[in-house]
């Protein structure tokens, strides 16, 4: 089944409306699709409508920023997200990135940089800035607004507290979701991964994000074997969110498909 399990919305940091992802979904060609809008579930109820009415087969998604030596992104699938507990929980991660964004609102206009937005509105985050800002032509692109003020390093920038990965991973599994590790070449590239998986498993890890954009064959051949060893189904996506030219699709595992599919239903 082709498929494409990491899009994003405007419910976080996307460009589309769930409506809207679902549609470029259909053009694409997917039959499995999943929204995966950062640290909230806003866009979930308006993208399962859509995708049932395009005959599209729906995971409900979310992708939760955590932090422990790095910042690490865990992907959470078939969560039961309308359950009052987990939206509790989420809400927490939704204040903090709120008071983040607040924080680098009073830094960029110390900069001198007035960004005509509502530096508390819910779903923004540091992308739907860096838009505004090369919009406004303080920066000529994307990369050089996160290089020069909203990056780890930049001159705006200002950290939020996160939820620890295992956190992430024992949230997501206590509500009956699939966690799965995101984009995880970079953890790949430092010999880190393995520790990751090793330490994440015992908390419910269940995935590992193997075919993604940037993943090269031999990528893909090492993230696969850490599958088989781990027991972990493999899943993929193109971090979609709706400003790229993203023409990646993926053929669903059998195995992802048997567990992601029919937890589902």
């Amino acid at each position: 089944m082709k498929a494409d399990l990491h899009l994003h919305t405007t419910a976080s940091d996307g460009k589309m409306t769930p409506t809207e992802v679902v549609s470029w979904a259909k053009k694409a060609g997917l039959e499995v699709m999943a929204i995966t809008d950062h640290d909230t579930t806003k866009g979930l109820d308006e993208g399962k409508e859509a995708a049932k009415k395009a005959g599209i087969e729906f995971i409900p998604g979310i992708e939760v920023s955590t932090f422990s030596i790095c910042e690490i992104h865990i992907l959470g699938y078939n969560i039961d997200y309308e359950n009052e507990g987990f939206q509790e929980k989420i809400s927490w991660l939704q204040n903090q990135r709120k008071e983040r964004n607040i924080k680098i609102g009073e830094n960029l206009k110390k900069l001198g940089i007035n960004l005509d937005m509502d530096f508390e509105a819910e779903g923004l985050g540091r992308m739907v800035m860096a838009r505004e800002m090369v919009k406004e032509g303080v920066c000529q692109d994307i990369q050089e607004v996160f290089d020069k003020y909203l990056g780890t390093t930049g001159k705006a920038y200002c950290a939020v507290r996160r939820m620890m990965p295992m956190d992430a991973v024992k949230l997501i599994t206590e509500y009956g979701g699939t966690a799965s590790i995101a984009h995880p070449k970079k953890y790949l590239l430092d010999k880190r991964l393995e520790i990751l998986i090793s330490g994440l498993r015992s908390y419910g890890l269940g995935g590992i994000e193997t075919y993604y954009p940037g993943h090269t064959e031999q990528d893909v051949k090492q993230l696969l074997s850490m599958c088989d060893r781990y027991r972990l189904i493999p899943t993929g996506g193109s971090d979609f969110h709706g400003d790229e030219d993203k023409d990646f699709i993926i053929d669903l595992d059998s195995r992802t498909e048997r567990k992601l599919l029919k937890t589902r239903r």
